[in-house]
């Protein structure tokens, strides 16, 4: 006679374990783990030798085995077994466009209703075909069978989870109890709902990665002398995180980083020069102190000034009686003096250092001025063009740089106003302090040491080197390697990058490492 205490402590030792199962449920991310989860929970929860996870296709057409247990035949695959399963997929339909139910799995999931076959041979119905086939291409008997169709919170069934050959605790075949019908189901519903959960926030992460690239794309393709460069600094960065996880000495032995902080890092990479939308394009993409139109104006300008040199000399040969084309002195030094201004305008254009002599230079020439055709007086550079050509270092004005750097402020701005997952919460802040330098000297913040985060110190140099080096930039060759090591050494000389990063990227050779997939 059963004893009730017995009965009562079984119930309540199984309302336990179906307590724990759903939590373990629950916090399980990695779908393949999960998926295993089900099955090896469901086989101890009844104590089966061997069970079956099924998956519909995208198709809808076909389910696929997913995951295949079976102590007796020490088979394991599917899930993060990283062995594919043999059997071919059941057709869930005949050529017709019929439903199958010739197959207990495909029944199942058709009348979305459990099935529990206490003994296969004793079963008459088409159900018991593929168990009896599966013996004769594999030796392995199925005896009692549970068969539970898989259902989401929209009640659609996603899967079949199938157990085979209940045991009791010396080994022996038994039927699967009833009360598991409502038990395993109750259980697969449960997995299915957090099955779906797990596919929903990683769809959402792959949505969310495809619109963090594309919008790097459209922002990196503004320009076509940056295309590519964000992309390039998310990895480099991502190489020399890994690079730093991976020591086991040296300064950075004690610092590892997690698969979500490296990805954090390479986010950050990827979005750090997003407020690069909010700058003009005529200064973004500026090659030379003054661009374009812009030039051409003062070229223009300084050919009408030779022309009109040259319509004056007519007009006093004329006058003194000599030939149309007679140089006089005059002209020969108007001449003489057009040509070095015209050289040196064109030379200083170019983007570089301008020294003290040549900026007198230029002053010079600025204050020069011309008469036009009606009589009036002009100068010979406007205000805004003497301006430009004094830049000392480079092609921006103090205006222009600063539009730039203005960048890192936008950048700021708009990532804060993107919903980032708790794991990417860093980003906004690691993307808008990669111009911080080590020495305080940086911007937007002055930070220094190791106020600015590693990541963004990591991703500092990455953009440096990417800048010197990038081999799509027409209007500048890229920066030969040991020149951009030097580059790099100097700056983590004068405290503008972390040293121990400089070293670490310069004696691994980052630049040449391949990227591991995390």
């Amino acid at each position: 006679m059963t004893n009730k205490n017995d009965i009562t402590n079984k119930y309540i030792s199984r309302s336990k374990k179906l307590n724990q199962i759903g939590i373990a449920l629950s916090s399980e991310k990695n779908i393949l783990k999960l998926l295993e989860m089900i099955l090896g929970e469901s086989r101890s929860f009844t104590n089966c030798d061997a069970g079956t996870f099924y998956r519909i296709n995208k198709s809808k057409k076909k389910l696929l085995f997913t995951v295949m247990h079976n102590d007796t035949m020490n088979e394991y695959s599917g899930g993060t077994s990283g062995i594919t399963p043999t059997l071919p997929p059941l057709d869930l339909f005949d050529k017709e466009g019929n439903p199958n139910l010739n197959s207990v799995a495909a029944y199942v999931f058709h009348k979305a209703e459990v099935v529990n076959m206490p003994d296969v041979y004793l079963d008459e119905t088409p159900l018991s075909e593929g168990s009896k086939f599966y013996e004769k291409i594999s030796g392995y008997r199925t005896n009692s069978m549970l068969v539970v169709p898989m259902k989401n919170h929209k009640n659609q069934v996603i899967g079949v989870l199938q157990l085979i050959n209940a045991k009791t605790e010396d080994g022996d075949i038994i039927p699967f109890e009833d009360e598991f019908n409502e038990i395993i189901q109750s259980l697969g519903s449960q997995a299915a709902v957090a099955l779906d959960t797990v596919e929903l926030i990683d769809d959402i992460e792959k949505l969310l990665d495809s619109l963090i690239k594309y919008t790097v794309k459209a922002i990196d393709e503004r320009s076509p002398h940056t295309a590519g460069h964000s992309s390039r600094v998310a990895k480099f960065t991502k190489k020399i995180a890994q690079l730093i996880d991976a020591q086991d000495n040296g300064p950075f032995k004690d610092i590892n980083f997690t698969d979500d902080e490296i990805k954090e890092v390479w986010v950050a990479g990827l979005m750090h020069d997003v407020g690069k939308i909010g700058v003009p394009e005529a200064v973004l993409e500026k090659q030379n102190r003054l661009d374009g139109a812009n030039f051409q104006v003062v070229l223009d300008r300084f050919n009408y000034i030779k022309e009109n040199f040259i319509f004056n000399s007519k007009i006093r040969n004329l006058k003194n009686k000599k030939s149309d084309d007679y140089v006089d002195d005059i002209l020969a030094k108007e001449l003489e003096e057009w040509q070095a201004d015209y050289d040196f305008i064109n030379w200083l254009n170019k983007p570089g250092f301008l020294p003290d002599d040549k900026k007198e230079y230029l002053d010079l020439i600025a204050k020069k001025e011309y008469v036009d055709t009606s009589g009036n007086k002009f100068s010979y550079l406007s205000e805004n063009e003497h301006l430009s050509l004094s830049v000392r270092k480079g092609n921006l004005t103090d205006s222009e740089r600063k539009e730039i750097q203005g960048h890192i402020l936008g950048t700021k701005k708009l990532l804060r106003k993107l919903p980032f997952p708790d794991k990417l919460k860093n980003v906004p802040f690691f993307a808008s302090s990669h111009h911080e330098w080590v020495n305080g000297k940086g911007y937007p913040n002055g930070l220094k040491g190791d106020e600015i985060p590693l990541a963004a110190r990591i991703m500092c140099i990455a953009d440096v080197w990417d800048a010197v080096t990038a081999q799509d930039r027409p209007y500048k060759p890229p920066t030969p390697i040991d020149k951009a090591i030097e580059i790099l050494q100097s700056g983590a000389k004068f405290g503008e990058f972390d040293k121990d990063v400089v070293d670490l990227f310069v004696q691994h050779r980052v630049w040449e490492r391949k990227e591991k997939k995390k």
